[in-house]
């Protein structure tokens, strides 16, 4: 059940760090948003590794596979604001669903693990749920359409990323490394898109940074004490949250095609990760 606890936080902490970007993106650019995030979330890990005298932790055996992590991570987070600044959160939250689809369709090119007819037409319907999403009734533009499916499938990149590094290297030294190497990548930008932050935007962008962190740690601890196949469906609770945020925030309420096609993914998504874990046992 602690697990399950820390999962649920892990959750409402993302849906709360998609709504601070929100919120952010009417003044500031989602790259900057990225590079304000990454900052506050690295100088707190730091803090922490200073505290508990952890910073041993910083040194990493595979530098050139954190850069490449941290590119598609930095990658997928400014898709992600940006299709949060395009549609209503829990449309964004619905499309950035679709990374498990994602990790399907790349697991045996990348990772060379074989890929069974049942996921391939769990991924196929999964993906159906995108069209319902992206019908007029939706209001979805084409572009925001675009940006909502790059988010996922870079999200999606990410967990194939973390899969590769995950037997090797720790969670806080992975976590470091994709907060500094995404912090110089967005910084380069920096001079030419950087909108000085006023005082009601200042407390948003330390909110994002810090819910961004909490995010990380408790999916892990969730991940630690819990099984996949238990922790994994909390994550979906996003949609209630984001829902929340929607109608409270911006006064919106999501559409049926929204809701039917979010259900399609996640249940999708739910038969992918059912499936794995009884060929696992088998």
């Amino acid at each position: 059940m602690l697990g399950v606890g820390f999962a649920l936080c892990a959750a409402i902490m993302l849906s709360s760090m998609n709504m601070f970007a929100k919120l952010l993106s009417s003044i500031h650019d989602p790259i900057e948003i990225t590079f304000w995030r990454n900052l506050i979330a690295m100088a707190l890990l730091l803090a922490g590794l200073v505290v508990f005298k952890k910073l041993h932790l910083l040194k990493t055996n595979r530098p050139w596979a954190q850069l490449w992590r941290s590119i598609v991570g930095t990658t997928g987070m400014i898709f992600s604001v940006w299709a949060a600044s395009l549609m209503p959160l829990t449309t964004a939250t619905a499309f950035i669903f679709t990374a498990p689809l994602f990790v399907i369709l790349m697991s045996y090119p990348i990772l060379k693990e074989r890929v069974g007819i049942y996921r391939i037409l769990a991924v196929i319907l999964g993906f159906s749920g995108v069209l319902l999403i992206a019908n007029p009734e939706g209001g979805i533009s084409s572009l925001a359409l675009t940006v909502g499916l790059l988010a996922g499938f870079f999200n999606g990149m990410v967990a194939i990323f973390l899969r590769w590094l995950g037997s090797t290297e720790n969670t806080a030294t992975t976590n470091f490394y994709f907060f500094l190497y995404g912090l110089i990548g967005t910084g380069i930008a920096m001079p030419f898109i950087y909108t000085p932050p006023i005082p009601e935007t200042s407390l948003w962008i330390v909110a994002i940074g810090i819910v961004g962190l909490l995010s990380l740690l408790f999916k892990t601890q969730g991940f630690r004490l819990g099984p996949a196949s238990l922790i994994s469906p909390i994550s979906y609770t996003m949609l209630v949250w984001a829902s929340l945020y929607d109608y409270f925030i911006w006064n919106t309420l999501p559409t049926p095609s929204v809701l039917i096609g979010a259900f399609i993914i996640i249940s999708s998504n739910i038969f992918i990760l059912w499936r794995e874990q009884k060929l696992k046992q088998n």
